[in-house]
């Protein structure tokens, strides 16, 4: 308890609380944890979801995590399919934790639903190393979604720059994030992207999350 009570709240945003032990993982060559790509992913959620229909639909870690480990059947419980199908995309940051209730894991990849093509993108900047997982989850995502026997429902495994290090999967899955949510506001699509871009994107992420959070925190010391 004295180790969590010096571990000091940098940012209290929507859902999310940001600790100095969730920014120092900005600080250098470290894995992302949920907390800070759950941030990022809320960021969005108010960026781009101006009223109350989502047209980009942003899944927390935490909420992927859980749906991954549920029986589908159970989803419903979870989300309003109605809610989830009024959306062009829908974004679920992978994990290959297989625990149901704690965070953890080595490896984060992207996994985008499509409504405009009834697909299913998987974007692994470690390629195979997430494909079963996000090959079942798609699976039974889908068949939540849509009707069991719809043929034209798919599963692909997408493109994209590989890491060179052990470290920047979360980093990765948040530059491929920004990349086809780019074109999913553009066309309504996730297929076409560019996601070569992410290679030149990923060394500045980490600190244009340090600013985004900083700013946002004198943002809130201003209102208080």
């Amino acid at each position: 308890m004295a180790k969590r009570n010096s571990d000091k709240i940098v940012l209290s945003y929507n859902d999310c609380l940001i600790r100095a032990s969730d920014l120092a993982l900005l600080q250098g060559p470290h894995w992302l944890n949920d907390v800070i790509i759950g941030f990022y992913f809320e960021h969005l959620d108010v960026k781009f979801n101006k009223n109350e229909n989502k047209e980009l639909y942003f899944i927390s870690p935490e909420l992927t995590q859980l749906m991954k480990m549920t029986d589908p059947s159970e989803y419903s419980v979870l989300l309003d399919p109605a809610d989830m199908l009024e959306s062009k995309c829908i974004f679920f940051p992978l994990n290959n934790c297989n625990s149901r209730d704690t965070a953890g894991g080595s490896h984060w990849s992207l996994l985008v639903y499509c409504k405009r093509d009834k697909t299913c993108y998987h974007f692994d900047s470690s390629k195979g190393y997430n494909n079963s997982i996000a090959s079942k989850f798609a699976k039974n995502l889908m068949n939540f979604l849509l009707d069991k026997n719809e043929p034209s429902k798919k599963f692909l495994e997408s493109d994209c720059p590989q890491q060179d290090n052990a470290y920047d999967c979360g980093i990765y899955v948040l530059c491929l994030t920004d990349i086809v949510t780019e074109n999913a506001i553009k066309t309504g699509r996730v297929d076409g992207c560019d996601c070569s871009k992410a290679k030149n994107l990923v060394p500045t992420k980490r600190t244009e999350l340090l600013h985004l959070i900083n700013e946002l925190k004198r943002k809130s010391s201003v209102t208080e």
